[in-house]
């Protein structure tokens, strides 16, 4: 053994877990885009304001994504220096990243649905959703008959199923390449 370490399935991981977070931003940008071309307003949209807005919603979106992905990439990155130069790295690093497909899986699926949702309650009310929403989980029939019984809400619901399915795809074709490389 020469003693040096073999750094490059640590710098894979790194890899991986940035084009995670790409992804999860891109998704999250579609979102805003929904939110932008169901709403324009009447007066159309001013231009040079729109690359400023967009950039000011992507580093919200960053921030959020940087919450949600703080605990897979600290549980991957210490997981991948603890398991570095073991015989059972890579089965181990499979399983882990396969957790962390269920883990974004789930939350973005959440997050994208909501973010669709907001475009539709934008329309309605002029506001985005915010916490006084989760009131009417009091009221789940009602609340489902709103929902479901207005079919300009089924373009909405529809379009965030093809979100999350894209998103979920995409995170799978992410995660099978990086676990090819180990």
């Amino acid at each position: 053994m020469n003693g040096k370490m073999d750094l490059k399935p640590f710098n894979r991981t790194i890899g991986y877990l940035v084009a995670v977070h790409v992804l999860c931003l891109l998704a999250m940008t579609l979102c805003r885009v929904i939110l932008l071309l169901s709403n324009m307003p009447a007066e159309g949209v001013d231009w040079n304001l729109l690359p400023t807005a967009m950039l000011i919603g992507v580093k919200f979106d960053n921030l959020i994504a940087c919450y949600v992905g703080s605990a897979p990439i600290m549980f991957l990155m210490i997981l991948s220096i603890c398991l570095l130069n073991k015989p059972y790295y890579n089965e181990w690093m499979r399983k882990a990243v396969t957790g962390v497909e269920w883990y974004m899986g789930i939350v973005y699926a959440v997050l994208l649905f909501v973010g669709v949702a907001d475009a539709r309650y934008y329309t309605f009310f002029e506001n985005h959703l915010n916490i006084s929403v989760t009131e009417w989980f009091g009221f789940v029939g009602d609340t489902t008959g709103m929902i479901l019984g207005d079919r300009g809400n089924w373009i909405f619901l529809i379009i965030a199923v093809a979100l999350i399915l894209a998103y979920i795809g995409a995170l799978k074709i992410i995660g099978n390449r990086y676990k090819k490389t180990l």
